[in-house]
């Protein structure tokens, strides 16, 4: 079963009201999720506070979740919420202001003198852009990543998510400022042929590479290039091509994905986690054995029974 299905199997079976599906949703994600959270705030308890805040504006949003989206996804979007809201009440965060992280508080521009029926209606169709515009950009990074075609993800997070000029992105990457600016140009040229399928008017421009711009905030938000958990854990192992090593350093450390490196942050932990119980057994084993090898050593060779 993959991610996707499974989640909505979970949610599924939680709209239903079944206790195990939930502890399994609070198992699976805990773990990332307070890793993230401990990457913001100054103490552990703050970060279990905000965490079970997290787990709580989950279920209250069950009965309009729209499965189509990943759950991580949505999960990391409540996050985020509850941080800012932690920020407004006063708490400091640890290493991020409320702006890295990426929480745009401006009304929309359909908040206006319209009926609260036009508001609803101009807040869904806002919506189905932004849905849209998201498939977008997630079809193109998949091609990106299923191509190996790295160095174009790269050329894009280091306009949208670092915000810098080609110059200083040809200088990073030891190529022409014209490569570079060829690579954007085939960038939205992709993204506009992308959005007309979507039937967005893919009207785009230059600035839509900045690190300001509405696509940089949907980049960063829905984790649009974030490569899987499955894919970190085998970087954590050693065992990607480079390419997907050389991506993934970039994407999570020189870009500074707070949510890949909550991620790995939580891998690593796992493999703390499993090394100990490994331990554990061990000496278990050992244990159990030790008394049978001294006898062994100390007595005449006998057939095993």
């Amino acid at each position: 079963m993959s991610a996707g299905a499974a989640d909505t199997y979970l949610v599924e079976a939680i709209q239903r009201g079944d206790p195990r599906a939930w502890r399994e949703v609070i198992e699976r994600y805990q773990g990332r999720l307070l890793a993230f959270a401990r990457r913001m705030l100054a103490q552990r308890s703050e970060a279990e506070d905000v965490v079970q805040e997290t787990f709580l504006g989950l279920l209250r949003s069950l009965p309009t979740y729209d499965t189509s989206r990943s759950l991580e996804t949505y999960l990391f979007a409540i996050l985020r919420n509850k941080l800012s809201d932690q920020f407004r009440r006063g708490a400091k965060l640890q290493r991020r202001s409320l702006e890295q992280l990426d929480l745009d508080d401006a009304s929309p521009a359909w908040l206006s003198d319209e009926t609260p029926s036009g508001h609803l209606a101009a807040h869904e169709a806002v919506e189905r852009q932004r849905e849209a515009l998201v498939r977008c950009l997630r079809q193109w990074a998949e091609q990106c990543s299923e191509q190996h075609r790295f160095q174009d993800l790269i050329v894009a997070e280091m306009l949208l998510v670092l915000g810098l000029r080609n110059k200083e992105a040809a200088s990073d990457l030891e190529l022409s400022e014209t490569a570079v600016a060829g690579i954007k140009f085939r960038i939205l040229e992709r993204w506009r042929q992308l959005m007309q399928d979507q039937g967005l008017d893919g009207d785009l421009d230059g600035g839509d590479l900045a690190s300001g711009s509405t696509i940089a905030r949907i980049w960063r938000d829905e984790g649009v290039s974030c490569p899987k958990r499955s894919m970190l854990g085998r970087y954590l192992l050693g065992i990607l091509d480079e390419d997907w090593n050389n991506f993934i350093e970039f994407h999570a450390v020189a870009a500074g994905c707070p949510r890949c490196a909550a991620n790995l942050d939580d891998l690593r932990e796992e493999e703390r986690r499993d090394t100990a119980a490994r331990q554990a057994m061990r000496e278990r084993f050992f244990a159990s054995s030790v008394g049978l090898l001294s006898r062994r050593t100390s007595a005449p060779d006998a057939p095993d029974s």
